[in-house]
């Protein structure tokens, strides 16, 4: 005998926030087991690799050789790969990371570097590797995030996203510029909303610019810490 079918009908009022809030806790969860769990084949590749590299023979056999290409190519892929997990374990968790611009920057690159491909819009970040601010890391990184992916959506179609980190003494600040392309300013509306309403949170003094003849310009100021 089989267990009766109950059917909830679907409620009014607070149910669409409730559900993406819901479905964002089972995204964190799986976000964080796909970085994990996708290291462990990664490492599994470069371990082989390796063997076969000396199973090959002397460096001087393969180095040279047509084989020798497509070993770097291998190898170039798996750090590609790891990076992305990395980047994408991260921006699940930010709980725990440093509050750092540079880094922040670098992991919206690789988060959505299809959507600058797709987007056929050239990326660039320039400025030190790393520089620490005074900001809560759990809306720091999607603080960039959004006003990256809104640059990206004013440059789209063959333009150019500059991201230029610089410690200015007394503050550090991330400059987003997107210049060139056909652009999309209302692809882009919810994303600069969404970085205005981080902004506070992440404790960034937000400047957006959006000329009327094309393009954006985004400056997010923090300071350093105390």
């Amino acid at each position: 005998m089989g267990y009766p079918i109950q059917r909830i009908p679907p409620r009014s009022g607070e149910e669409p926030s409730r559900f993406h809030a819901d479905r964002a806790l089972l995204l964190e969860r799986v976000a964080v087991g796909l970085a994990h769990e996708g290291k462990n084949p990664l490492h599994n590749m470069v371990l082989h690799l390796q063997l076969m590299s000396e199973k090959l023979g002397s460096p001087d056999r393969v180095q040279g050789s047509p084989i020798e290409k497509h070993i770097s190519s291998l190898r170039d892929g798996i750090a590609r790969v790891d990076a992305l997990l990395r980047a994408f374990g991260e921006f699940a968790t930010p709980r725990n990371l440093p509050p750092d611009l540079a880094a922040a920057a670098r992991r919206a690159i690789h988060l959505f570097a299809y959507d600058a491909r797709r987007a056929t819009v050239q990326v660039e970040q320039q400025g030190p590797p790393a520089l620490i601010v005074q900001s809560n890391s759990t809306y720091l990184g999607d603080l960039v995030a959004h006003a990256y992916v809104a640059s990206l959506e004013h440059a789209r179609e063959g333009g150019r996203v500059t991201l230029s980190v610089e410690d200015r003494g007394a503050s550090a600040v991330l400059e987003l510029g997107a210049e060139g392309g056909v652009g999309n300013r209302e692809q882009a509306v919810p994303f600069l909303d969404a970085a205005r309403r981080l902004a506070p949170e992440a404790g960034c003094e937000l400047s957006i610019e959006t000329p009327s003849a094309g393009g954006a310009r985004l400056s997010l100021s923090f300071l350093h810490p105390r």
